[in-house]
Protein backbone atom coordinates (compact mmCIF):
# COMPACT_ATOMS: atom_id res chain seq x y z
CA UNK A 1 0.00 0.00 0.00
CA UNK A 2 3.04 2.19 0.95
CA UNK A 3 4.46 1.70 -2.58
CA UNK A 4 1.33 2.09 -4.73
CA UNK A 5 -1.05 4.12 -2.95
CA UNK A 6 1.41 6.13 -1.28
CA UNK A 7 3.98 6.47 -3.45
CA UNK A 8 6.68 5.93 -0.74
CA UNK A 9 9.03 3.28 -0.12
CA UNK A 10 8.55 0.46 1.52
CA UNK A 11 11.00 1.12 3.67
CA UNK A 12 8.50 3.94 5.46
CA UNK A 13 6.34 1.14 5.84
CA UNK A 14 8.62 -1.48 7.60
CA UNK A 15 9.67 1.89 9.92
CA UNK A 16 6.53 2.27 11.10
CA UNK A 17 5.57 -1.26 11.82
CA UNK A 18 8.47 -1.61 13.87
CA UNK A 19 7.73 1.54 15.79
CA UNK A 20 3.97 0.44 16.10
CA UNK A 21 4.95 -2.92 17.01
CA UNK A 22 6.87 -1.99 19.64
CA UNK A 23 4.17 0.40 21.21
CA UNK A 24 1.37 -2.75 21.06
CA UNK A 25 3.76 -5.49 22.87
CA UNK A 26 5.47 -2.86 25.81
CA UNK A 27 2.41 -0.94 26.36
CA UNK A 28 0.07 -4.84 25.83
CA UNK A 29 2.48 -5.63 28.55
CA UNK A 30 0.47 -3.41 31.16
CA UNK A 31 -2.62 -5.13 30.53
CA UNK A 32 -1.44 -8.49 30.93
CA UNK A 33 0.26 -7.33 34.76
CA UNK A 34 -2.91 -5.86 35.64
CA UNK A 35 -4.76 -9.30 34.99
CA UNK A 36 -2.10 -11.14 36.56
CA UNK A 37 -0.72 -12.42 33.41
CA UNK A 38 2.60 -11.40 33.46
CA UNK A 39 5.65 -13.69 33.13
CA UNK A 40 3.56 -17.13 33.60
CA UNK A 41 3.93 -16.33 37.36
CA UNK A 42 1.04 -18.05 38.11
CA UNK A 43 1.75 -21.29 36.60
CA UNK A 44 3.97 -21.78 39.24
CA UNK A 45 2.35 -19.91 42.31
CA UNK A 46 -0.90 -21.93 42.23
CA UNK A 47 0.83 -25.09 42.25
CA UNK A 48 2.40 -24.10 45.56
CA UNK A 49 0.46 -25.40 48.77
CA UNK A 50 -2.30 -22.32 49.97
CA UNK A 51 -0.09 -21.87 53.14
CA UNK A 52 3.23 -20.65 50.75
CA UNK A 53 1.23 -18.96 48.17
CA UNK A 54 0.96 -15.14 49.77
CA UNK A 55 4.99 -15.82 50.36
CA UNK A 56 5.46 -16.78 46.91
CA UNK A 57 2.80 -14.38 45.09
CA UNK A 58 5.20 -11.68 46.66
CA UNK A 59 8.41 -12.73 46.13
CA UNK A 60 7.19 -12.93 42.57
CA UNK A 61 6.13 -9.75 42.55
CA UNK A 62 9.03 -8.05 43.55
CA UNK A 63 11.66 -10.13 41.36
CA UNK A 64 9.15 -8.59 38.67
CA UNK A 65 9.54 -5.27 40.01
CA UNK A 66 13.81 -5.79 40.23
CA UNK A 67 13.28 -6.99 36.14
CA UNK A 68 11.17 -3.90 35.75
CA UNK A 69 13.76 -1.69 36.85
CA UNK A 70 16.63 -2.90 34.91
CA UNK A 71 14.95 -3.07 31.87
CA UNK A 72 13.89 0.56 32.70
CA UNK A 73 17.56 1.37 33.22
CA UNK A 74 18.60 -0.46 30.08
CA UNK A 75 15.64 1.48 27.87
CA UNK A 76 17.33 5.24 29.39
CA UNK A 77 20.64 4.16 28.56
CA UNK A 78 19.76 2.86 25.18
CA UNK A 79 17.81 6.36 24.70
CA UNK A 80 21.16 8.40 25.63
CA UNK A 81 22.94 6.77 23.03
CA UNK A 82 20.63 6.47 20.55
CA UNK A 83 19.32 10.30 20.69
CA UNK A 84 20.95 11.22 17.80
CA UNK A 85 19.98 8.33 15.30
CA UNK A 86 16.83 8.78 13.17
CA UNK A 87 14.78 6.26 11.06
CA UNK A 88 15.66 6.66 7.99
CA UNK A 89 12.98 7.44 5.80
CA UNK A 90 10.71 8.83 8.71
CA UNK A 91 12.66 11.04 10.54
CA UNK A 92 11.79 10.39 13.69
CA UNK A 93 13.84 9.67 16.35
CA UNK A 94 15.11 5.85 17.30
CA UNK A 95 15.07 6.75 20.90
CA UNK A 96 11.02 5.92 20.74
CA UNK A 97 10.81 2.40 20.76
CA UNK A 98 12.91 2.58 24.17
CA UNK A 99 10.93 5.45 24.93
CA UNK A 100 7.92 2.67 24.70
CA UNK A 101 9.42 -0.16 26.20
CA UNK A 102 10.64 2.42 29.27
CA UNK A 103 6.63 3.62 29.53
CA UNK A 104 5.33 -0.11 29.60
CA UNK A 105 7.94 -1.21 32.47
CA UNK A 106 7.01 1.92 34.67
CA UNK A 107 3.23 1.06 33.89
CA UNK A 108 3.69 -2.36 34.81
CA UNK A 109 5.42 -1.31 37.91
CA UNK A 110 2.82 0.84 38.86
CA UNK A 111 -0.16 -1.53 38.36
CA UNK A 112 1.58 -4.43 40.03
CA UNK A 113 2.25 -2.22 43.01
CA UNK A 114 -1.60 -1.28 42.69
CA UNK A 115 -2.29 -5.13 42.94
CA UNK A 116 -0.06 -5.47 45.47
CA UNK A 117 -2.34 -3.13 47.88
CA UNK A 118 -4.87 -4.25 46.86
CA UNK A 119 -3.80 -8.13 47.41
CA UNK A 120 -2.38 -6.69 50.92
CA UNK A 121 -5.93 -5.13 52.18
CA UNK A 122 -7.27 -8.56 51.17
CA UNK A 123 -5.19 -10.41 52.89
CA UNK A 124 -5.44 -8.13 56.46
CA UNK A 125 -8.05 -8.99 58.67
Amino acid sequence: MARNFFATSIMWAQELAVVLMAATVWLGLVGASMNGQLFGISLFVDRLPERYAPFARLLANILVLLICAQVIRAAFAQIATARFTTFLTLGWPKWIVAAFLATGMILVMAGLLLNMAEDFRKERP
